[in-house]
């Protein structure tokens, strides 16, 4: 097949996550990639012990001092509840790094394992778990498992066993190891980052800042001993002036030894380095800059190749570049090997037999003055000349991961290993348009992004698409396909206010260059929408699925698999604005299509353009359901799971997602033990396959907790949504979605078995958040809005309840309109609320509206509607109208009774109620 791009182009299209309407689950989807593991693998991963396994660099064997801090390490996760974290932090070249080697080193004897993580680098968190796998399990030997199914293997044997350290050197991002920390909580982990702030959970904090004077004299000591004590108060006033910083001292103290210089004499020789890298620099990079231009003059002079070279690797990560690619044709390895090692004894990088690494604050101060360098050499009728050793190190990646050149496809294995140098490379401007590192970024990206980690691919994405605006311009669709993925990757770092700002420009761009009806377009359209619900912004969201599904049927036609999945999202919008009738009208035509447009399991098409009939199925049970017609949902969900089953298997998480939304149907139906059963089963196959601390087996455990709830085991239930709640905000964060929303269960369970004070305090709490979160008018904000002033009523405070719904219900018939089922449950809450408070006229008005609602839509046996009868049958009762409450009350309790039996809350209730009106 001919390549249809221009020569040179690279096309991209990272594509957003489609997420899929879960029906009837009570907390809603949480979207995740999943690795499921046979129950063979969980148990020898529980069965598999470890004993002294260490992986570790070598420490360095002039570390000087630090007790305390080492010290107070140990105490702090010793101290530790739950996740025993401590995060050593502080500025570039304090020696966060060597002390977490030292404390690792000391304290071997104290765990059975003991693992090393670069975390700076793209997957290497992922990689490092899947080490661990294949270190103690014989059960991958012999096999080609994914990465994901060794890293799951070994995050289930942390979670099973205590002995352990985890050593996350260099986190840039602390957000994303949150998920992590939560997960893992029965070991250590030994943080080093730069970032005090930023951390989610219970982790420690130990500042490390320059070191003691003592301490920096006895360093320099340690490289160069002291000759008189005239060279030791030297040493003192050296180590002031290079600002007692353990890296300078490091580089000036191997500098000394090397070249067998004086400490009088580095003196007299760095001032005058010290005052030239003012100009550029000020603080500890003037101090390393100063000793950086002393080492490398010598350098220069006895090997230039090694100062070639560490320029180079001033450009890439700075941690683990794999040494045989720094020799290229004209070095060779010998010369290459030799200039390391010089490097190495100059402290200026270090070696193992395999990698070099470099400091970065080392890397800032030599790109700094490179680009000052470029600058200056630049012309105004030129292009911008290159800075020193970008180009070589763009040569070294795209040699490695294109042997035959960037037109032809890449060594994806040395692309993976790459990631994080070419990640490196992409922060910083190569000028103007080079296919090479075009084709490098773009690829680089993609494959971040398909392996789920669409936050490492934001920088790389970012700089294709300079790339390719600086090939093609801003509105060719190379263009605006790659800075959609930006917005892609935007989103899926949270950062969702510059996501929508890119991509409305975007979508206006896209539709004046390619039309309303091109798949760009319709894809750029529907990731602004997505962001859109994500945000709240529902009638926006609906707006722009509408828009785009009238574009996507006008150019591609109905069965097209845009226009279905396009649909599909729109439907799903109607869902979460309570519109299920216009749900269910278009989950219903999209059936139709299932032989033709709808795709099966396995299809040609990349993931947002996937939509098979099962999926579409549960969808529709769930519309079904949120309509109140249960019935129709439990078969249908039925139907969907069955096709599930045999198209996937029973253990499969889709499948399990839909028999988990079954159970919900089947108890809000009534049928409890039906779906005690399944949620039961739900919890233990997730608990089994996925592990404790997996966001969907803590969906389970809340439904399940829920269950116990209203199936007379509230103590059990109450306790088990602490749990859940405490386990979620670990793993997701306080304010994710799912964590609001186990929150506002764990309200409910408070106010189901009568602790109304605890109940109305979370609740205002868990309101506080979701406006915060979700905005006011977000349906769970209206939803825990109406739970608190239920909370309210039943507490006594009927007034305080009643500016709640009525705001709760003005902005739900907005969303919805009048007669949605939420909109007729808060019209309902209003009601009572208002006639506890003794406003009885308006009160019979919303009560007689939504009993008449309530039996044109659901019908007059529905519980629902029989509750309406029973409290319009109170409101008469307590105005003194027994005629009319008499006939009510009889009516309603013959239909509870059948539904829900005599012992049943609901029925009691009636009945004493009715016992009573007959004695007045």
């Amino acid at each position: 097949m001919t390549n249809p791009h221009p020569p040179g182009a690279v096309p991209v299209h990272a594509e957003g996550i489609a997420s899929v309407a879960v029906g009837g689950s009570i907390h809603g989807p949480v979207t995740i990639r999943t690795t499921v593991l046979p129950a063979g693998a969980v148990r020898d991963a529980a069965d598999t012990e470890a004993r002294g396994v260490v992986s570790l660099r070598a420490r360095k064997h002039t570390f000087t001092g630090r007790t305390a801090e080492l010290a107070e390490v140990r105490a702090e996760l010793a101290r530790s509840t739950g996740t025993a974290a401590v995060v050593l932090h502080g500025l570039g070249g304090v020696g966060k790094t060597e002390l977490a080697l030292q404390y690792a080193h000391l304290h071997s004897g104290s765990y059975d394992l003991i693992w090393w993580i670069d975390s700076a680098v793209p997957g290497a968190t992922e990689a490092a778990l899947a080490a661990i796998a294949e270190q103690l399990s014989p059960h991958w030997t012999g096999t080609e498992p994914s990465l994901p199914a060794r890293a799951a293997w070994a995050r289930s044997w942390l979670q099973q066993h205590d002995r352990w350290l985890l050593v996350h050197n260099n986190v840039e991002e602390p957000a994303l190891l949150g998920d992590l920390l939560g997960r893992l909580p029965r070991g250590h982990h030994l943080i080093t980052s730069r970032h005090a702030t930023g951390w989610q959970g219970q982790v420690r904090f130990v500042g490390l800042g320059v070191l003691p004077r003592t301490d920096s004299v006895a360093l320099i000591g340690s490289w160069a001993p002291f000759a008189s004590p005239e060279e030791e108060w030297h040493a003192d006033r050296l180590a002031g002036e290079l600002g007692d910083l353990p890296l300078a001292l490091e580089q000036a103290g191997a500098y000394m030894n090397q070249t067998m210089t004086g400490v009088q004499e580095y003196r007299s020789s760095l001032h005058e380095f010290l005052d030239e890298a003012a100009l550029d620099h000020a603080g500890d990079e003037r101090t390393v800059a100063g000793v950086w231009a002393l080492t490398l003059t010598a350098l220069a002079e006895s090997n230039p190749l090694s100062v070639e070279l560490l320029h180079t690797l001033a450009w890439l990560d700075p941690d683990g570049l794999p040494r045989e690619l720094l020799a290229g044709p004209t070095a060779g390895p010998v010369r290459t090997r030799t200039a390391l090692g010089l490097l190495r004894a100059y402290s200026m990088v270090t070696l193992t037999p395999q990698e070099v690494t470099v400091h970065r604050l080392v890397q800032k101060v030599l790109r700094d003055r490179a680009t000052r360098e470029a600058a200056a050499r630049a012309t105004a009728d030129g292009p911008s000349p290159a800075a020193r050793g970008r180009e070589a190190a763009e040569r070294v990646l795209l040699a490695a991961v294109y042997p035959n050149g960037p037109e032809e496809d890449p060594d994806t294995v040395r692309l993976a290993r790459l990631a994080a140098h070419t990640t490196a490379l992409s922060t910083t401007d190569p000028g103007t348009y080079h296919l090479g590192p075009s084709r490098l970024f773009a690829d680089t990206a993609l494959h971040l992004h398909e392996h789920g980690q669409s936050v490492q691919a934001l920088p790389l994405f970012a700089a294709y698409a300079r790339q390719t605006a600086d090939r093609f311009g801003t509105d060719h669709p190379f263009t605006l396909n790659a800075r959609g993925s930006v917005a892609t990757s935007l989103m899926a770092a949270g950062r969702l206010e510059p996501a929508a700002d890119l991509l409305e420009e975007l979508v206006e761009r896209a539709t004046r260059v390619l039309g309303g009806g091109d798949l760009i377009t319709l894809h750029i359209r529907a990731s602004l929408a997505e962001i859109q619900l994500a945000r709240g912004q529902l009638q926006r969201a609906e707006d722009e699925f509408a828009a785009a599904v009238a574009d996507s049927t006008a150019h591609l036609g109905a069965d097209h698999p845009r226009t279905l999945t396009l649909r599909n999202r729109l439907a799903t919008t109607y869902e979460n604005r309570h519109q299920y009738d216009r749900a269910i009208e278009i989950y219903q035509d999209l059936l139709r299509h299932e032989h033709g447009g709808l795709t099966h399991w396995e299809q040609q098409y990349s993931t947002p353009l996937r939509l098979n009939a099962a999926t579409v199925r549960n969808n529709l049970a769930g519309a079904y359901e949120g309509a109140g017609r249960s019935a129709e949902a439990i078969a249908t969900y039925r139907e969907a799971l069955a096709d599930m089953v045999h198209q996937v298997g029973a253990d499969h998480p889709r499948t399990l997602e839909c028999l988990g939304n079954l159970g919900h149907a089947l108890d809000s139906a009534e049928q409890r033990e039906e779906a005690s059963r399944i949620y039961r089963e739900v919890a233990q196959k997730r608990v089994r396959i996925l592990g404790e601390d997996h966001p969907d087996t803590l969906l389970s455990q809340g439904n399940l907790a829920y269950m116990l709830l209203r199936t007379g085991e509230p103590e059990a239930g109450l306790e088990l949504c602490r749990r859940t709640l405490l386990q979620r905000e670990q793993v997701l964060g306080v304010l994710h979605a799912a964590s609001l929303a186990n929150r506002k269960l764990l309200a409910s369970a408070y106010h189901w078995t009568g602790d109304l004070t605890a109940a109305a305090d979370l609740f205002e709490t868990t309101l506080r958040q979701h406006r915060e979160v979700l905005g006011s008018r977000h349906p769970d904000t209206l939803s825990t809005l109406s739970g608190y002033a239920t909370c309210l009523i039943r507490a006594g405070d009927a007034p305080g309840a009643v500016p709640l719904l009525e705001e709760a219900l003005a902005a739900q018939e907005e969303l919805s309109g009048p007669e949605g089922v939420a909109a007729m449950t808060y019209r309902h809450n209003l009601a009572t609320a208002l006639r506890d408070t003794g406003a009885f006229d308006r009160s019979e008005e919303l009560f007689t509206t939504v009993l008449e609602q309530r039996t044109r839509r659901l019908g007059g046996d529905h519980p629902d509607t029989l509750i309406s009868s029973g409290s319009l049958a109170r409101l008469y009762q307590l105005t003194g109208d027994l005629d009319r409450a008499l006939p009510l009350y009889e009516s309603a309790l013959t239909g509870l009774t059948a539904t829900f039996g005599t012992d049943h809350w609901t029925t009691r209730t009636l009945a004493g109620h009715l016992a009573e009106a007959r004695t007045a």
